[in-house]
C-alpha cells in the first residue's frame, strides 16, 4: 500500500495516506508499477463526476469540466512536459523551466481541443470505457520511460522525483499491467488500444534515443500524447 500511496501522491494531488515521508529508490520503483493503477483511479474519479453532472449539463459542458478537473488532479504535469517536449526537439536548446514557447503553447491547445472534441463525440458505456483505459496507458506509458534505460533525454521534471531502478523491470511489469486491465475494461478492442499504445511509446524512445537534444520531460509528454491518441481512437 505504501508503493501505491507514493504513486498516487506522485502523479495526482490526492493527499493519499501511507506514502513514506522519506522514500528511498527501493520505494520509488515499486511505486513504478503501480502507476496504471493510479490512472484506473483516476479515471474513476472522471466517471463518477460524469455521471453526477449527467443530469444538469450537456455532453459538451461536461466534457470541459471533466477536462479541466483532469488537468486540476495531476497538476498539469503532462501538459507542461508536452511543451517541453516540443520546443527542446525543436530547438537547439534545452527550454528554460517554467517557460513555454510557441510550438509548444500550440500544441496544448491542439491537445486540449482534441481531448476535448472526442470526449463530445463518446456517449454511454463507451465514454466510461474511454475514461478508464486512456488514464492507464498514459501512466503505463510514463512508467515505462521513467524505467528505461539511463538517458538524458528520458528524464525530466516530473520523473525527477523517481530514481532510476537498475533495471526497466518495472517499466515491463506496468505495461503489463495495463494490458490486462485494458482486456478487462474493453476485451479485444482495449488489447488493441493497449498495442497501440506501446508502438507509440516505443517510437517516442527511440525518437529520444537517437536525439542530441534534452527534454525535460518526456514521460511527461508520452503520457499526455498517449491519452489523447487513445480517447481519438475511441471516438473514431
Amino acid at each position: 500500500m505504501k508503493a501505491l500511496a507514493q504513486a498516487v501522491r506522485f502523479l495526482t494531488v490526492l493527499p493519499w495516506p501511507g506514502a513514506p515521508r522519506e522514500p528511498e529508490a527501493e520505494d520509488m520503483a515499486r511505486a513504478l508499477v503501480r502507476f496504471p493503477f493510479v490512472g484506473l483511479l483516476i479515471g474513476a474519479i472522471l466517471i463518477a463526476l460524469d455521471w453526477a453532472l449527467a443530469g444538469a449539463f450537456s455532453v459538451s459542458v461536461r466534457s470541459i469540466l471533466l477536462i479541466t478537473v483532469l488537468i486540476a488532479l495531476t497538476r498539469g504535469i503532462s501538459l507542461g512536459g508536452l511543451s517541453d517536449f516540443v520546443d527542446a526537439l525543436g530547438s537547439g536548446n534545452r527550454v528554460r523551466e517554467g517557460s513555454a514557447g510557441s510550438m509548444g503553447v500550440l500544441l496544448i491547445v491542439g491537445t486540449l481541443l482534441l481531448k476535448f472534441v472526442a470526449l463530445s463525440e463518446l456517449q454511454g458505456k463507451e465514454r466510461y470505457i474511454a475514461l478508464l483505459v486512456s488514464p492507464v496507458l498514459a501512466r503505463a506509458a510514463m512508467a515505462y520511460l521513467i524505467a528505461s534505460p539511463p538517458s538524458m533525454n528520458a528524464v525530466g521534471a516530473g520523473s525527477g522525483e523517481f530514481a532510476r531502478p537498475s533495471s526497466p523491470r518495472e517499466g515491463y511489469i506496468a505495461l503489463g499491467w495495463s494490458f490486462l486491465l485494458c482486456f478487462l475494461l474493453g476485451w479485444f478492442w482495449g488489447l488493441f488500444l493497449a498495442i497501440v499504445a506501446l508502438c507509440v511509446t516505443w517510437g517516442l524512445k527511440r525518437l529520444l534515443d537517437r536525439s542530441d537534444k534534452e527534454v525535460r520531460d518526456a514521460p511527461g509528454a508520452t503520457s499526455e500524447i498517449v491519452e489523447t491518441m487513445t480517447l481519438v481512437l475511441f471516438s473514431a
